[in-house]
Protein backbone atom coordinates (compact mmCIF):
# COMPACT_ATOMS: atom_id res chain seq x y z
CA UNK A 1 0.00 0.00 0.00
CA UNK A 2 1.57 2.98 -0.82
CA UNK A 3 1.64 5.98 1.55
CA UNK A 4 2.05 9.66 0.20
CA UNK A 5 6.26 9.15 0.74
CA UNK A 6 5.79 6.60 -2.00
CA UNK A 7 4.73 8.66 -4.51
CA UNK A 8 7.14 11.21 -6.01
CA UNK A 9 6.96 13.52 -8.72
CA UNK A 10 10.03 14.03 -10.03
CA UNK A 11 10.98 17.11 -12.32
CA UNK A 12 12.72 16.75 -15.61
CA UNK A 13 15.68 18.96 -15.47
CA UNK A 14 16.37 19.69 -19.07
CA UNK A 15 12.74 20.56 -19.66
CA UNK A 16 10.89 23.95 -18.88
CA UNK A 17 7.32 23.05 -18.19
CA UNK A 18 4.73 24.47 -16.57
CA UNK A 19 4.88 27.92 -15.29
CA UNK A 20 3.05 30.00 -12.29
CA UNK A 21 -0.80 30.00 -13.48
CA UNK A 22 -0.56 27.36 -16.32
CA UNK A 23 -3.92 25.26 -15.95
CA UNK A 24 -3.14 21.46 -15.60
CA UNK A 25 -5.36 18.69 -17.24
CA UNK A 26 -5.53 15.29 -15.14
CA UNK A 27 -6.51 12.39 -17.33
CA UNK A 28 -6.43 9.02 -15.90
CA UNK A 29 -8.22 5.60 -17.64
CA UNK A 30 -12.01 6.26 -17.22
CA UNK A 31 -15.11 4.53 -19.33
CA UNK A 32 -14.73 4.62 -23.31
CA UNK A 33 -11.13 5.64 -22.57
CA UNK A 34 -12.07 9.41 -23.20
CA UNK A 35 -10.14 10.92 -20.72
CA UNK A 36 -6.94 9.16 -21.76
CA UNK A 37 -8.08 9.99 -25.59
CA UNK A 38 -8.41 13.96 -24.85
CA UNK A 39 -4.98 13.75 -23.24
CA UNK A 40 -2.75 11.90 -25.62
CA UNK A 41 -4.62 13.68 -28.52
CA UNK A 42 -3.73 17.41 -26.71
CA UNK A 43 -0.17 16.02 -25.94
CA UNK A 44 0.59 15.30 -29.62
CA UNK A 45 -1.61 17.96 -31.29
CA UNK A 46 0.25 20.25 -28.94
CA UNK A 47 3.62 18.44 -29.05
CA UNK A 48 3.90 18.66 -25.15
CA UNK A 49 7.32 17.21 -23.91
CA UNK A 50 7.25 14.97 -20.58
CA UNK A 51 8.34 17.67 -18.12
CA UNK A 52 7.89 15.07 -14.88
CA UNK A 53 7.24 11.38 -14.04
CA UNK A 54 5.35 10.31 -11.09
CA UNK A 55 6.64 7.32 -9.36
CA UNK A 56 4.51 4.55 -7.70
CA UNK A 57 5.25 1.52 -6.24
CA UNK A 58 1.61 -0.15 -6.72
CA UNK A 59 1.70 0.95 -10.50
CA UNK A 60 2.41 -1.64 -13.07
CA UNK A 61 5.49 -2.26 -13.84
CA UNK A 62 5.83 -1.39 -17.32
CA UNK A 63 7.33 1.30 -19.84
CA UNK A 64 5.74 3.34 -22.77
CA UNK A 65 7.56 3.34 -25.80
CA UNK A 66 7.12 7.14 -27.56
CA UNK A 67 9.63 7.89 -30.26
CA UNK A 68 11.14 5.13 -29.27
CA UNK A 69 12.14 5.93 -25.95
CA UNK A 70 10.82 4.69 -22.63
CA UNK A 71 8.46 6.64 -20.37
CA UNK A 72 6.85 6.05 -17.05
CA UNK A 73 3.05 5.36 -17.29
CA UNK A 74 2.37 8.30 -15.04
CA UNK A 75 3.78 10.86 -15.87
CA UNK A 76 3.15 14.71 -16.65
CA UNK A 77 3.60 16.38 -20.45
CA UNK A 78 3.17 20.21 -20.33
CA UNK A 79 4.71 23.67 -21.27
CA UNK A 80 3.85 27.21 -20.42
CA UNK A 81 0.45 27.04 -21.94
CA UNK A 82 -0.90 23.66 -20.64
CA UNK A 83 0.39 21.03 -18.05
CA UNK A 84 -1.43 17.43 -18.53
CA UNK A 85 -1.11 14.56 -16.03
CA UNK A 86 -1.58 11.31 -18.10
CA UNK A 87 -1.50 7.42 -16.53
CA UNK A 88 -1.85 4.42 -19.27
CA UNK A 89 -3.29 2.76 -15.95
CA UNK A 90 -5.83 3.03 -13.38
CA UNK A 91 -5.03 4.01 -9.92
CA UNK A 92 -5.34 0.95 -7.55
CA UNK A 93 -7.81 2.56 -4.93
CA UNK A 94 -5.60 1.98 -2.06
CA UNK A 95 -3.42 4.34 -4.44
CA UNK A 96 -5.50 7.43 -5.16
CA UNK A 97 -5.78 10.03 -2.74
CA UNK A 98 -1.64 9.52 -1.99
CA UNK A 99 -1.30 9.94 -5.64
CA UNK A 100 -3.78 13.08 -5.53
CA UNK A 101 -2.10 14.57 -2.54
CA UNK A 102 1.11 14.31 -4.41
CA UNK A 103 -0.10 15.80 -7.40
CA UNK A 104 -1.85 18.60 -5.79
CA UNK A 105 1.20 19.30 -3.62
CA UNK A 106 3.16 19.45 -6.99
CA UNK A 107 0.34 21.84 -8.41
CA UNK A 108 0.71 24.43 -5.34
CA UNK A 109 4.42 24.19 -5.21
CA UNK A 110 4.35 25.34 -8.36
CA UNK A 111 2.19 27.84 -7.84
CA UNK A 112 -0.08 26.33 -11.40
CA UNK A 113 -3.81 27.28 -12.48
CA UNK A 114 -6.87 25.80 -12.53
CA UNK A 115 -6.72 21.69 -12.15
CA UNK A 116 -8.99 20.26 -14.34
CA UNK A 117 -9.71 16.26 -13.73
CA UNK A 118 -11.63 14.22 -17.23
CA UNK A 119 -13.30 11.33 -16.50
CA UNK A 120 -15.78 9.06 -18.71
CA UNK A 121 -18.53 7.43 -17.07
CA UNK A 122 -21.16 5.00 -18.77
CA UNK A 123 -24.72 5.82 -19.50
CA UNK A 124 -27.64 3.88 -17.30
CA UNK A 125 -28.63 1.11 -18.77
CA UNK A 126 -32.45 -0.29 -17.74
CA UNK A 127 -32.49 -2.70 -15.72
CA UNK A 128 -33.87 -6.03 -15.77
CA UNK A 129 -37.80 -5.81 -16.55
CA UNK A 130 -37.74 -1.95 -16.19
CA UNK A 131 -40.28 -0.58 -18.66
CA UNK A 132 -39.03 2.37 -20.67
CA UNK A 133 -40.46 4.44 -23.50
CA UNK A 134 -38.98 4.31 -26.65
CA UNK A 135 -36.78 7.79 -27.37
CA UNK A 136 -34.03 9.01 -29.48
CA UNK A 137 -30.50 8.31 -28.39
CA UNK A 138 -29.72 11.09 -25.53
CA UNK A 139 -26.65 12.45 -26.95
CA UNK A 140 -23.10 12.78 -25.11
CA UNK A 141 -23.44 15.37 -22.12
CA UNK A 142 -20.81 17.15 -19.39
CA UNK A 143 -21.39 17.52 -16.32
CA UNK A 144 -19.35 19.62 -14.03
CA UNK A 145 -18.08 18.87 -10.11
CA UNK A 146 -16.51 22.00 -8.49
CA UNK A 147 -14.00 22.07 -5.40
CA UNK A 148 -14.45 24.51 -4.14
CA UNK A 149 -17.29 27.84 -4.48
CA UNK A 150 -14.74 29.46 -6.88
CA UNK A 151 -14.48 26.37 -8.76
CA UNK A 152 -18.45 26.63 -9.26
CA UNK A 153 -18.28 29.85 -10.19
CA UNK A 154 -15.77 29.13 -12.81
CA UNK A 155 -17.92 26.06 -14.54
CA UNK A 156 -20.75 28.86 -14.79
CA UNK A 157 -19.13 31.25 -15.88
CA UNK A 158 -18.18 28.67 -18.68
CA UNK A 159 -22.13 27.83 -19.52
CA UNK A 160 -20.73 23.99 -18.04
CA UNK A 161 -23.70 22.42 -15.68
CA UNK A 162 -22.83 21.47 -12.47
CA UNK A 163 -24.04 18.42 -10.70
CA UNK A 164 -26.08 19.17 -7.45
CA UNK A 165 -26.20 15.81 -5.97
CA UNK A 166 -24.39 12.91 -6.42
CA UNK A 167 -22.06 10.14 -5.20
CA UNK A 168 -18.71 10.23 -6.62
CA UNK A 169 -15.85 7.45 -6.30
CA UNK A 170 -12.31 6.97 -7.84
CA UNK A 171 -9.25 9.47 -8.54
CA UNK A 172 -11.70 12.40 -9.18
CA UNK A 173 -12.94 11.65 -5.50
CA UNK A 174 -9.55 11.58 -4.02
CA UNK A 175 -8.52 15.18 -5.93
CA UNK A 176 -11.85 16.81 -4.92
CA UNK A 177 -11.55 15.54 -1.87
CA UNK A 178 -7.86 17.04 -1.54
CA UNK A 179 -8.41 20.20 -3.61
CA UNK A 180 -11.12 20.94 -1.20
CA UNK A 181 -9.34 21.07 1.84
CA UNK A 182 -6.63 22.69 0.76
CA UNK A 183 -8.57 25.20 -1.53
CA UNK A 184 -7.15 24.39 -4.64
CA UNK A 185 -9.06 25.54 -7.73
CA UNK A 186 -9.93 22.33 -9.28
CA UNK A 187 -13.20 21.33 -11.25
CA UNK A 188 -14.31 17.63 -12.76
CA UNK A 189 -15.65 17.18 -16.27
CA UNK A 190 -17.32 14.01 -16.02
CA UNK A 191 -18.65 12.76 -19.76
CA UNK A 192 -21.32 9.86 -20.47
CA UNK A 193 -19.39 7.48 -22.46
CA UNK A 194 -21.32 4.51 -24.56
CA UNK A 195 -19.12 1.52 -23.88
CA UNK A 196 -16.78 0.51 -20.28
CA UNK A 197 -13.55 -0.76 -22.39
CA UNK A 198 -13.99 0.68 -25.45
CA UNK A 199 -12.86 3.91 -27.02
CA UNK A 200 -15.07 6.59 -27.61
CA UNK A 201 -14.31 9.08 -29.60
CA UNK A 202 -17.90 10.78 -29.26
CA UNK A 203 -17.33 11.37 -25.85
CA UNK A 204 -13.80 12.85 -25.68
CA UNK A 205 -14.71 15.21 -28.16
CA UNK A 206 -17.48 16.75 -26.09
CA UNK A 207 -14.83 17.04 -23.39
CA UNK A 208 -12.82 18.87 -25.73
CA UNK A 209 -15.96 21.06 -26.64
CA UNK A 210 -16.06 21.73 -22.98
CA UNK A 211 -12.94 22.36 -22.35
CA UNK A 212 -12.74 25.10 -25.04
CA UNK A 213 -14.87 26.87 -23.01
CA UNK A 214 -13.42 26.72 -19.73
CA UNK A 215 -9.89 27.61 -20.81
CA UNK A 216 -10.65 30.02 -24.40
CA UNK A 217 -7.28 31.18 -24.17
CA UNK A 218 -5.91 27.45 -25.37
CA UNK A 219 -8.16 27.73 -28.48
CA UNK A 220 -8.85 24.31 -28.42
CA UNK A 221 -10.87 22.80 -31.39
CA UNK A 222 -12.34 19.53 -31.02
CA UNK A 223 -12.88 18.74 -34.78
CA UNK A 224 -9.60 17.30 -35.38
CA UNK A 225 -9.81 14.83 -33.06
CA UNK A 226 -12.53 12.76 -35.17
CA UNK A 227 -9.94 12.92 -37.64
CA UNK A 228 -7.51 11.23 -35.86
CA UNK A 229 -9.24 9.16 -33.95
CA UNK A 230 -8.54 5.65 -35.60
CA UNK A 231 -5.14 6.37 -35.04
CA UNK A 232 -5.50 7.01 -31.54
CA UNK A 233 -7.62 3.80 -30.76
CA UNK A 234 -5.41 1.27 -32.32
CA UNK A 235 -2.94 2.88 -30.15
CA UNK A 236 -4.58 2.70 -26.95
CA UNK A 237 -6.41 -0.84 -27.82
CA UNK A 238 -2.32 -1.97 -27.94
CA UNK A 239 -1.53 -0.71 -24.54
CA UNK A 240 -5.00 -2.26 -23.52
CA UNK A 241 -4.32 -5.88 -24.55
CA UNK A 242 -0.77 -5.16 -23.09
CA UNK A 243 -2.44 -4.46 -19.82
CA UNK A 244 -4.79 -7.21 -19.56
CA UNK A 245 -1.45 -10.24 -20.59
CA UNK A 246 0.09 -8.73 -17.35
CA UNK A 247 -3.07 -8.99 -15.04
CA UNK A 248 -4.05 -12.44 -16.58
CA UNK A 249 -0.79 -14.60 -17.15
CA UNK A 250 1.91 -12.80 -15.12
CA UNK A 251 5.03 -13.78 -16.02
CA UNK A 252 8.66 -14.26 -14.43
CA UNK A 253 10.73 -10.87 -14.00
CA UNK A 254 13.36 -12.73 -16.06
CA UNK A 255 10.76 -12.79 -18.90
CA UNK A 256 10.16 -9.42 -20.12
CA UNK A 257 6.99 -8.54 -22.37
CA UNK A 258 6.74 -6.48 -25.45
CA UNK A 259 4.17 -5.16 -27.66
CA UNK A 260 4.06 -3.28 -31.08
Amino acid sequence: MAGEEDVKVIDEPSVAGPVAGTPVLVCFPSAGLASTIVGHYLIRSRSLPRCNSITSADMPPAAVVIESLPNPPMRVHGDASLAIVVSEFPAPPLAMTPIARSVLDWVKRKQLGLVVVVEGILRRQPTEGEVTEEQEPVPEAVIGIPATSFSKSILQRAGIPVLDQGLVGGIPAALLTVAATANIPLVVLFVTANKADYPDHGAAAHILEALSHLLPSLHLDPQPLFDQGRIIEHSLRDGMKMHEAAQTKPKSAQEPSIYG
